[in-house]
């Protein structure tokens, strides 16, 4: 996929104009134009990878969200990198330097910008204004994301096949380590798959294990299960309703 659309220097030239004033209007300009910038550099990141990456993750409008959802699979996605060249023995070294920024401070400054694009409230409307100083430390944080040149080390994705709608899951490595559930990648599934760590692998599971009387396995994933719901025995036909229940400890 092209990330041409997204020219964060554009935004960034414009968020430094708009600076040069101390007006409510430009100060208020200039926080959009700056969550354009890291929106801009977000989208860019993803989008080189976004042969491997999970569909999901690259819906997301949201910047912070994406790159939280992403740095799940690649625990690089939100680093610094540095890439050194060499010749054989070591000599003449060319630097490839890609400038990052770590997930929380990126949410902090986008849900900064943000909260001055948005009308005050009634009770603050007279003494509202827009802190200039703050805005400028902001920007002169982000510039640096401009030096340098993006760098994208692949990913090992593996799959496995959910249970419900028979479709591939993206994972990694890195998530299995980090996490205890994956969710189906499917829009229209959602099914969580529960990870279960063994020594030199792990597997995969979203059903509770429940036979019908006639002998049959009923098809019950535990991330849908609700009180009430009905559940036909695909064998039999027999159905069966979820009722909670307590049972006493001895």
């Amino acid at each position: 996929m092209d990330s041409k659309p997204y020219n964060k220097r554009k935004h960034l030239a414009y968020a430094k104009l708009l600076l040069r004033n101390s007006d409510l209007s430009s100060l208020r300009h200039a926080s959009l134009e700056m969550r354009y910038f890291l929106e801009a550099h977000v989208y860019e990141r993803l989008l080189k990878d976004a042969d491997q990456i999970p569909k999901s993750i690259i819906q997301k409008w949201e910047p912070n969200k994406a790159m939280k959802m992403l740095s799940m699979f690649n625990k690089l996605a939100d680093m610094d990198l540095k890439l050194t060249i060499t010749a054989q023995d070591g000599s003449s070294p060319i630097i490839i330097q890609y400038n990052n920024i770590k997930n929380s401070e990126l949410t902090k400054i986008y849900n900064s910008l943000g909260s001055y694009l948005h009308l005050p409230q009634p009770s603050k409307a007279k003494s509202f204004s827009i802190d200039k100083d703050k805005l400028v430390k902001i920007f002169d944080k982000i510039k640096l994301l401009i030096r340098g040149n993006l760098i994208i080390i692949k990913t090992d994705y593996e799959t496995f096949e959910c249970e419900s709608c028979k479709q591939p899951i993206l994972f990694t490595r890195w998530y299995v380590e980090k996490n205890e559930s994956i969710t189906c990648q499917n829009d229209s599934c959602k099914v969580e798959h529960f990870i279960e760590r063994y020594e030199g692998g792990c597997r995969f599971g979203s059903k509770i294990p429940c036979t019908c009387t006639c002998g049959a396995e009923l098809e019950i994933f535990h991330s849908q299960l609700k009180i009430g719901e009905i559940i036909k025995c695909t064998s039999c036909l027999v159905n069966y309703r979820v009722d909670p229940n307590l049972t006493k400890i001895k």
